[in-house]
């Protein structure tokens, strides 16, 4: 397998920053940089994700599907409990 080529940066960080860098888990402060970017990345898409979601629930198709739902609850439990 051949390895991806990365390019170099610079970057300058807080010391704060910069300590709390060193301090996480990994081999490398490159290592480090881009999986902490990855997650933040990964989050953003989340909550996007969470947004829309919670957008149609709020919303007046949710409703109707929410009370489908219901029709179609009732009408299997009607037929689960008929005495025939």
């Amino acid at each position: 397998m051949q390895a991806l080529m990365k390019n170099r940066v610079t970057v300058s960080l807080d010391r704060a920053l910069l300590k709390a860098l060193d301090a996480a888990p990994g081999a490398s402060r490159s290592e480090k940089i881009e999986r902490l970017l990855r997650q933040a990345l990964a989050l953003g898409e989340h909550r996007r994700w969470v947004a829309e979601l919670k957008a149609f629930y709020e919303s007046d198709a949710a409703k109707e599907e929410r009370e489908e739902d219901a029709v179609w609850h009732r009408l299997s439990e009607e037929a689960m409990f008929r005495d025939d």
